[in-house]
């Protein structure tokens, strides 16, 4: 099992454990650390990088100014090629040499690039360390809040079986399993304890009956306020959107929609007991009568099922609480704790931190230390390198409120590389690519990926060369995009002397002499 403190999400912040950091204030001048003293004291500081916001604050960003530009991490070379050096040192060492098994996984080269291979190479990469140890850590804690909003819901039913399952419930809370207190979300969300396993096995057997008993009667809940329904009305809703208010008959194709799906509504609603769903069932009959009239008018029918929805709205909000849709999803989120194993947490930050590459990091480190080999300290320098750059990604991530990482991948013409990732409201995404290439020198690539396909790409090249010769390829790489499912609606290749485009791709209306541009 991997041995890792637990504060470990605590100890990327602070200066004497964070090498990153230590770093970047070695070169933060005397106005720079004013700065940062004015904002708050460094811990508290650092702590602010790893919770939600939006915005910066003065400190933050004065501090993200520092890490970019700090010497030290200028003059630490490809990641990729440290972590080949160490693989290829330990074999040297007979006693260590086993533990190149361990990190050679992470040691890809670049023409294994695949989606698969890429996604285990970001998830693994370590830089999600402390995130995986604060997910495992506060399993205990989200499943006590999540039965507490369970029993919210069922003390408030005034169904007999829920009165039932909210009587089981409260034995459930009684179990030395959860946690008495739920930790603070500012604080460390480790629980008091771990479950002894008699008590966890004890627990799961009791949840695994509140479960299918409580599933059982959700499933005797009339047809009215099932998921079924709900999704019959969104559907007329959204056939509706399509109409205009005007005093014009619909389409013969909406039409047919619109009576179709009201046919379906209409059918499952006539198997409902519910004496509320006599009001549906009017008003879907008046609704039908409308779409097949000649004189139906576009508006009419679209304020006819606005009505209807709002009904159906209202309908739901003044039933019993145990037919809130929230419950199935809160019934879906405790399941998997029918099963002890759910409940260990060592189990569970054995296995999220097993495949981790700061964590084995962090495990050789350690070893090295207590090594009486000569070349140990050597070798722990080396580690320690590797270490110190997942630390200056991790802070790069908070700081800049989006994720850093090391190029992932070993590539003989690349000199240095990092990716960001970064996403804004409205389910838009941004890749960023900084490259620096060994004979072309520097390449900067911004992605946005927004509408699930729709693609746009900036290509900023250093080298006027380079530049031709990706413009000369773009054709290739459209198809290549076309055939992952993609649709390129903009790429631009401009050299390192041209502005990029302003923030979403917008086009700022200044036009240049030197860049390549496909629009679609």
């Amino acid at each position: 099992m991997i041995q890792l403190k637990t504060d470990g999400r605590v100890s990327i912040i602070l200066p004497n454990t964070n090498k990153a950091l230590a770093e970047a204030l070695k070169s933060a001048t005397p106005e720079q650390l004013s700065t940062l003293k004015e904002g708050k004291d460094v811990r508290s500081l650092l702590a602010s990088v790893f919770q939600d916001k939006t915005a910066s604050a003065k400190s933050d960003q004065m501090l993200l100014d520092i890490l970019k530009n700090a010497p030290a991490f200028k003059q630490m070379g490809n990641f990729s090629d440290n972590l080949g050096i160490l693989i290829k040192e330990l074999k040297n060492f007979p006693e260590l040499s086993p533990k190149t098994e361990s990190l050679a996984p992470f040691f890809k080269q670049a023409a294994a690039i695949s989606g698969p291979t890429l996604q285990t190479q970001l998830k693994e990469s370590g830089v999600f360390m402390e995130s995986k140890i604060a997910r495992a850590l506060d399993t205990l804690p989200t499943l006590k809040k999540t039965l507490e909003a369970l029993e919210t819901l069922l003390v408030q039913s005034n169904r007999p079986q829920m009165k039932e399952q909210a009587r089981i419930l409260a034995e459930l809370f009684k179990s030395p399993v959860l946690p008495q207190e739920i930790p603070d979300s500012k604080s460390s969300p480790e629980p008091k304890f771990s479950p002894a396993p008699k008590a966890a096995a004890a627990f799961s057997e009791t949840l695994k009956g509140f479960v299918e008993g409580l599933r059982a009667s959700l499933a005797k809940n009339d047809l009215l306020y099932t998921k079924e329904t709900a999704v019959l009305i969104d559907k007329i809703v959204s056939a509706a959107a399509s109409l205009e208010p005007l005093a014009t008959p619909p389409s013969p194709q909406a039409a047919q929609e619109l009576k179709t799906a009201l046919g379906e509504l209409y059918a499952l609603l006539l198997r409902s007991t519910d004496p509320a769903s006599d009001t549906l069932l009017d008003s879907i009959e008046a609704l039908l009568r409308s779409v097949q009239s000649p004189s139906a008018t576009e508006g009419a029918i679209r304020n006819g099922i606005e009505r209807l929805a709002e009904t159906f709205k209202a309908l739901l909000a003044s039933a019993d609480s145990s037919l809130s849709e929230a419950l199935p999803a809160l019934l879906s989120q405790i399941a998997e704790f029918a099963d002890p194993e759910a409940l260990n947490i060592d189990g569970l930050l054995d296995k999220s931190l097993s495949g981790d590459l700061k964590a084995r990091l962090l495990t050789l480190s350690e070893e090295l230390r207590t090594s009486p080999d000569p070349k140990a300290p050597e070798l722990r320098e080396h580690v320690d390198k590797l270490l110190t750059q997942i630390d200056y990604h991790q802070l790069l991530s908070g700081l800049g409120s989006s994720t850093s990482i090391y190029f992932p991948f070993a590539w003989e013409l690349l000199e240095e590389g990092s990716l960001g990732f970064k996403k804004t409201e409205g389910k838009k995404f941004y890749c960023e690519i900084n490259l620096r290439l060994k004979e072309y020198g520097e390449l900067n690539l911004m992605m946005a990926l927004y509408d699930d396909t729709q693609i746009e790409i900036q290509a900023h090249a250093e080298n006027p060369e380079f530049k031709t010769l990706l413009a000369d390829n773009v054709s290739e790489l459209r198809s290549l995009l076309i055939d992952a499912g993609l649709t390129p609606r903009r790429i631009r290749i401009t050299e390192m002397k041209e502005p990029l485009l302003a923030a979403g791709y917008e086009d700022n209306g200044t036009g240049h002499d030197h860049g390549f541009e496909v629009t679609v």
